[in-house]
């Protein structure tokens, strides 16, 4: 892999990792556009760069959650990080084909369906309660899916169980937290164990590109989710799976 590469790819990484079209889909999908084999490490690595923009934009909540280990908002990240992690196991074991981007096209078309069910359902605004959390963790576990958004899964939940869009988006984006981190640890262990070649350079540099338009990114869905709809981005991940569909019957993908 080349230093050209690492910055496209992080430029890929930080431009779709907040907006709910999914990160990891877009990652996979120009591996294989490129000719590039997929390597899931060098993916983690990217969502480790963006991890840092949530660390600068949202770092007097975190400062918050480490002051108070035991507050409602810190106990319901917890619960809500559980049935991810679960699910992320459960599918590393059972679905490695899937982690790699084998459903790419039903990927997409899941993270359209439920951005549109957003978009027709409007119930009335309650708190984030414990059952929501871990449903929003549920969500999130599914999304470990490639072309299955992280995002869109979890604001989206949410959303459809009545929560406000700014607490919405928080909670979403301070749930990424976890298990980005989780997933470089368990990733770097592996790869201590393997024989597998790291290109520290490219993959440096990708991090540090995925980190500056992350930042653009976060900031970007910020302000959009405040006014606007879900409702573009379920167009666009539904056309992009239809044509993924057609090209994989055409046997062109």
């Amino acid at each position: 892999m080349s230093v050209f590469d690492g910055i496209i790819y992080g430029l890929i990484q930080g431009l779709t990792e907040f907006l709910p079209v999914s990160s990891s889909g877009h990652l996979i999908l120009f591996e294989k556009i490129l000719g590039d084999e997929p390597n899931l490490l060098f993916n983690v690595l990217l969502h480790v760069g963006t991890l840092f923009a949530v660390f600068i934009c949202y770092r007097k909540q975190l400062f918050e959650i480490i002051r108070h280990p035991f507050s409602k908002k810190t106990l319901k990240l917890v619960v809500a990080t559980i049935p991810t992690c679960a699910l992320a196991v459960l599918f590393k074991f059972l679905l490695p084909d899937a982690l790699e981007g084998a459903f790419l096209p039903f990927g997409f078309m899941v993270t359209a369906v439920v951005l549109f069910a957003t978009v027709i359902i409007k119930p009335r605004q309650k708190e984030i309660t414990f059952p929501k959390a871990a449903f929003c963790g549920l969500m999130q576990g599914i999304a470990v899916l490639p072309a299955i958004s992280r995002s869109g899964m979890t604001i989206s939940s949410l959303l459809l169980t009545g929560a406000d869009k700014d607490k919405a988006t928080e909670f979403s984006f301070l749930l990424s937290v976890p298990i980005i981190i989780a997933s470089a640890v368990w990733e770097g262990i592996e790869l201590a164990n393997s024989n597998v070649v790291f290109d520290a350079a490219p993959t440096l540099i990708g991090m540090a590109v995925a980190f500056i338009s992350g930042l653009v990114a976060i900031k970007f869905m910020i302000k959009l989710i405040k006014n606007k709809s879900l409702f573009p981005f379920s167009c666009y991940t539904f056309l992009l799976s239809v044509t993924l569909f057609v090209l994989e019957i055409k046997g062109v993908w």
